[in-house]
């Protein structure tokens, strides 16, 4: 994961419709499709790449054309035969420290499907402890999108970080994934 401004953008080249359908990516936000795991096709690209696919990477184009979850989805149902190019990027690694009282002003959404989200993103920052970090820290700014992936240093699923984020002590460090979206 990039932690500064040089944004990391590759070309993953499947052979075939077939490997796209066996690439494990999170498609719950349709305008972030990112890699849930680095199974199926991803783990194959790994062995023969020297440049790797990582967890929570984002597939910003197929074939050249911007990429959205409903453009993923269609494109696995087609026949095509020939192959698929996926222009991936590597998000922004940003690190929050957040002091209460105050509201975080944050907007979160998940799905709880067997395929559902490996982490929750920002839908929206409204008036508190986040926008007002963005203001003082424009360079390392979050926005809608981005995951939230850790709360105070734990982990955990979607639902486990949005009860960390409700129940945090006065200060709060939060690690955020950024995509140039």
């Amino acid at each position: 994961m990039s932690s500064g401004p040089g944004d990391e953008r590759f070309v993953m080249t499947l052979q075939d419709v077939s490997a796209l359908k066996s690439l494990d990516l999170d498609l719950s936000d349709n305008k972030c499709v990112i890699f849930a795991s680095c199974d199926g096709a991803a783990a194959e690209w790994n062995k023969q790449s020297l440049v790797q696919v990582f967890l929570y990477d984002r597939v910003i184009e197929i074939n050249g054309q911007p990429c959205l979850a409903t453009d993923l989805v269609e494109k696995s149902k087609s026949e095509d035969v020939g192959t698929v190019n996926l222009t991936v990027e590597r998000p922004q690694k940003r690190l929050l420290y957040l002091q209460k009282p105050g509201r975080l002003g944050m907007d979160l959404t998940y799905t709880k499907t067997r395929k559902g989200s490996v982490k929750p993103w920002i839908t929206n920052i409204s008036d508190g402890l986040v926008n007002q970090w963005n203001v003082n820290m424009p360079e390392l700014s979050v926005g809608a999108h981005d995951r939230i992936i850790t709360v105070n240093g734990s982990g955990g699923t979607p639902a486990d970080l949005v009860q960390l984020l409700s129940s945090a002590d006065d200060t709060m460090h939060l690690e955020v994934l950024h995509y140039n979206i």
